[in-house]
């Protein structure tokens, strides 16, 4: 593997210890981005403060165990430095167990769907003709736009599809992502590995001076306590047959994914890329399964990779899987500590979409490098542009798939997915097409 030349500290360097801890912090303010998944369901079914912060504390613990595991380069783990947070692929299935059955059908049903996780990560060395260049490239490119909208509405401080902007929080956000952008293109060594950290304590610092963080806002964190053990909340495990096909293709959403965030992992590490390494990516999503599965005997929801995360560690040059175990570390044992999980709830919106915005950019061009070493066909083209298409057309026109199956609703709710898949069966439908023509013209 040839190392790349735009990073700091490679995935195998070891950064100095200070640096290290605090890249890893820097790496758990995103991480916390999608927190609000767990919270939002258990609010929904009427759950108590207790359980919410459990189902949070456990979902951090169980993110952050992933995320040290994947540090390992062998039978488990992918070895690169691959953050997890709270998957969002999940969170549909998530909250139909626990309309259903409260907290332990959420548990039972997200550890079956860790169990087909590792299953499936067992199959995926077997697995490398799926992933020819034009599907790598979608897949890695589809990862960075997929996070458009999410960006997008955050920059612009927006709370719904029909809210306007205010011209304070697009402030806010244009100066979070210039201080990135400068400190990223002028700065070296350490302010380059910290541009992230550095654009979020002052887009904080911005938020409390203009008015868009009030006092009241800062009064919360006065009411939360500083240290506190979570506590398991469901008293058994239940499952349903029901909810099992949802679950299971939340998982296989979950690792094609993922498997869009390792094939990237090691694109930024490699000048010399060439095809995904399908045994390390067999491993990381062993590893993924393990968190899903632990999370939810613990009570957590289901964990999945950060494809934000990943531009951060592509955007900063700090690569090093050793910023893991730093990163895994702080969350697990943030998750003790409810006054800093609610400081990560404070970030102001334009904040952590300029930090989506900066992360993209990065996520983006690395598909669109992968793509451009395709030799062209026609079958290629036709498989890039119709998969690009459809999953774009997720983000463009929500209401379009509002009516498709429940079931099979996961599918349609991501655009990274759907171009995925697409790519996928399209690649094998032109590969069957040209056998028959082959065929065909063998018995003429």
């Amino acid at each position: 593997m040839s190392i790349s030349s735009n990073l700091l500290y490679g995935v195998n360097d070891k950064p100095p210890v200070l640096m290290t801890i605090l890249a890893g912090l820097q790496h758990t303010f995103v991480m916390s981005s999608t927190l609000i998944l767990p919270v939002v369901i258990i609010s929904e079914i009427g759950g108590t403060h207790a359980q919410i912060q459990s189902v949070v504390s456990f979902t951090m613990i169980a993110a952050g165990l992933t995320t040290i595991i994947q540090f390992i380069r062998g039978p488990v783990g992918s070895g690169y430095l691959l953050p997890y947070l709270s998957g969002v692929p999940y969170f549909s299935a998530s909250m139909k167990a626990a309309w259903i059955g409260g907290l332990p059908l959420l548990a039972g049903m997200s550890m079956i769907a860790g169990l087909f996780e590792s299953v499936l990560s067992r199959l995926m060395r077997k697995l490398r003709f799926l992933f020819p260049a034009e599907v790598t490239g979608v897949v890695v490119l589809m990862v960075g736009v997929a996070l458009i909208p999410l960006g997008a509405s955050n920059f612009m401080g927006l709370e719904t599809d029909e809210a306007l902007f205010e011209i304070p929080h697009v402030l806010l956000g244009v100066a979070t992502l210039a201080i990135m952008v400068i400190l990223n293109i002028w700065g070296s060594g350490s302010l380059r590995v910290y541009c992230v950290f550095i654009g979020m304590v002052v887009g904080y610092i911005a938020a409390y001076m203009s008015g868009i963080m009030t006092d009241l806002d800062v009064s919360r964190l006065g009411d939360v306590s500083w240290f506190a053990f979570p506590k398991m909340q469901h008293a058994s495990i239940k499952f349903d047959w029901g909810l099992m096909a949802p679950f299971l293709i939340a998982g296989l959403c979950s690792s094609l994914k993922s498997v869009g965030d390792m094939i990237t992992c090691q694109k930024i590490n490699d000048d010399d890329w060439k095809e995904p390494d399908m045994k390390s990516i067999s491993n990381g999503l062993l590893a993924g399964g393990i968190g899903t599965f632990l999370s939810g005997a613990m009570g957590g929801l289901g964990v999945g990779s950060s494809s934000s995360n990943v531009g951060v560690s592509a955007a900063t040059g700090a690569t090093s899987r050793y910023i893991g175990i730093a990163a895994g570390g702080l969350f697990i044992a943030f998750a003790c500590f409810p006054k800093i999980t609610a400081l990560f709830a404070l970030m102001p919106k334009p904040v952590m979409g300029a930090i989506l915005i900066f992360v993209t950019c990065y996520m983006i061009t690395a598909g669109i490098q992968i793509l451009m070493t395709v030799d062209m066909t026609i079958q290629k083209i036709f498989i890039i542009g119709i998969s690009i298409i459809f999953g774009l057309s997720v983000d463009i026109l929500p209401n379009l798939w509002d009516y498709v199956p429940s079931g099979i609703k996961p599918i349609f709710s991501s655009s990274m997915t759907l171009s995925t898949i697409l790519a996928i069966l399209l690649t094998q439908f032109f590969l069957v097409g040209d056998f028959i023509k082959r065929k065909l013209t063998k018995a003429e």
